[in-house]
């Protein structure tokens, strides 16, 4: 039988190599589970809501996201929106429709966009890789660049013709790594490169 998508270890990969069917089927997920936590916990705390989403509903809507995290406009902003309402449910605040409202409540929760910290995990993941905290060999993906032109930490661009390999995780997570200052990538632990990649501003990581 022939199929044009499947599922391995949680992840919906389809025959064209395409993430909006995975998408699309983790937003239905969260927002059902979202729902969930409406019909059971709507007279909860601020504090438990934010728990139970942060807990419950973000880890799904960010398992694997290094794999599969979309440059499509589109698809970013559908995968905000479960977070941007699970904002309102926190605050149970369903009315106020006014520019920038829901805005205010993401910040004053403290949660940073889903797209930001998707690129974080992706910079984590290049940092195990390179420093071989995973089974994953740097030699075959990673080509250091050209120190005397570029930086010691830098690493080459892979060459990329077609979307689907363009924005997928090593050309993609090359070229944000490459605008990191060499302090952070230089970082002799992990604990201490999680740490100032976390007070980057999303100004320095949103290169041109």
């Amino acid at each position: 039988m022939v199929v044009d998508r499947g599922k391995y270890l949680g992840i919906t990969i389809s025959h064209d190599l395409q993430w909006a069917n995975h998408i699309l089927n983790t937003i239905g997920k969260a927002t059902r589970s979202l729902g969930f936590l409406r019909r059971n916990l709507g007279r909860c705390k601020p504090s438990v809501k934010a728990n139970a989403y942060c807990t419950l509903i973000r880890p799904s809507l960010e398992y694997a996201s290094s794999v599969w995290d979309p440059h499509q406009t589109t698809l970013i902003k559908d995968l905000e929106q479960v977070q941007r309402r699970a904002a309102r449910f926190v605050h149970n605040e369903y009315r106020d429709t006014s520019p920038g409202c829901v805005t205010t409540l993401l910040n004053n929760l403290g949660w940073e966009s889903l797209e930001h910290r998707r690129m974080k995990h992706r910079l984590t993941l290049c940092y195990k890789i390179q420093n071989q905290l995973v089974d994953i060999n740097p030699v075959n993906h990673l080509t250091p660049g050209d120190s005397r032109t570029r930086g010691g930490h830098r690493y080459r661009q892979p060459r990329a013709s077609r979307d689907v390999y363009k924005f997928s995780f090593f050309p993609r997570t090359v070229r944000d790594w490459n605008h990191l200052p060499e302090s952070v990538t230089a970082a002799p632990t992990l604990e201490e490169f999680r740490t100032p990649l976390d007070s980057l501003s999303w100004t320095l990581l949103q290169h041109p």
